[in-house]
């Protein structure tokens, strides 16, 4: 049955209107209608009617509990492509892509034997995001969760990403071969700590999934300390450790990589201009 866009609209502000403020309801609002049916912001201003969305009540019910749009719709946006999700495997976030765009300043067109490695890929983004943008590079990925890792393999199918995504839990690093050596290693690691939940939002604690969120209050860098174990030892001379991280952990992030292997250690910021990701270059 045909109903305004902009009725839809209405009624997803009005199942989310206490949950978020008034900017995030009104973009959830507008972008949930459009990837729903079509319809863009224009398109409901200037009346335009579609057909209401399958199962539409509900999509308002889930909405309403704080569930967050992308896993109701099982998939999200990530540098302008749709990525699949869902509860295995984290939503990903603007900052993500900063971090995207730092692997590829590194990536140089004449680089054909590239090799990298994204470490906890979660739905793929990262990896396949290089792949696509990169694709002189050699792009693979470790997911430790066999569902995030059946839902990286279907959307690399879907975007037409060449990544191979094998189960691997990194602190399992030193079962692989000595001979299998990286230009760059890329990870978004677990880093929230847990006395850190009580300030986060509902959408995030009860929904996003805790084993690619929480690390321990009593070891907090423990992703980290193993990470630049594995780079050690397994990155190439003068090769790349790419990390994002957790804000109020910076300079302690960037001390595990002051070593003598280690030369041009950097603390780089996010837009918001918060510390948020290191990147260290293998000396010898």
């Amino acid at each position: 049955m045909p109903i305004l866009a902009a009725d839809l609209v209405r009624q997803v502000k009005s199942a989310i209107q206490s949950l978020y403020s008034i900017q995030e309801v009104e973009a959830i609002a507008y972008l949930l209608v459009e990837m729903c049916t079509g319809s863009t912001r224009m398109n409901c201003h200037l009346g335009k009617e579609v057909e209401q969305p399958k199962d539409w009540e509900q999509v308002l019910a889930r909405l309403a509990t704080h569930e967050p749009w992308q896993y109701v719709l099982g998939k999200g946006w990530f540098r302008d492509r749709i990525f699949g999700l869902n509860p295995h495997t984290l939503i990903p976030r603007p900052e993500t892509e900063e971090l995207v765009d730092l692997v590829m300043e590194k990536i140089t067109p004449d680089k054909t034997t590239c090799k990298v490695v994204d470490v906890g890929t979660g739905s793929g983004c990262i990896a396949i995001s290089l792949a696509l943008e990169a694709p002189q590079a050699q792009v693979s990925a470790w997911e430790i969760s066999p569902e995030a890792q059946k839902q990286a393999m279907q959307n690399a199918k879907s975007l037409g990403a060449e990544v191979s995504i094998e189960l691997q839990d990194v602190f399992q690093w030193s079962t692989r071969s000595d001979s299998e050596t990286w230009d760059i290693i890329v990870s978004n690691p677990p880093y929230v700590m847990f006395q850190e939940a009580s300030q986060m939002e509902k959408h995030v604690t009860e929904f996003e999934p805790g084993l690619a969120l929480f690390v321990p209050d009593a070891n907090p860098l423990i992703f980290y300390q193993v990470l630049e174990r594995m780079a050690s030892k397994h990155l190439k001379q003068d090769g790349w450790i790419m990390l994002e991280i957790n804000q109020a952990l910076g300079k302690e992030t960037k001390a595990l990589f002051s070593a003598n292997q280690w030369k041009k250690v950097e603390l780089k910021q996010d837009f918001h201009g918060k510390d948020r990701f290191v990147i260290a270059q293998r000396d010898n």
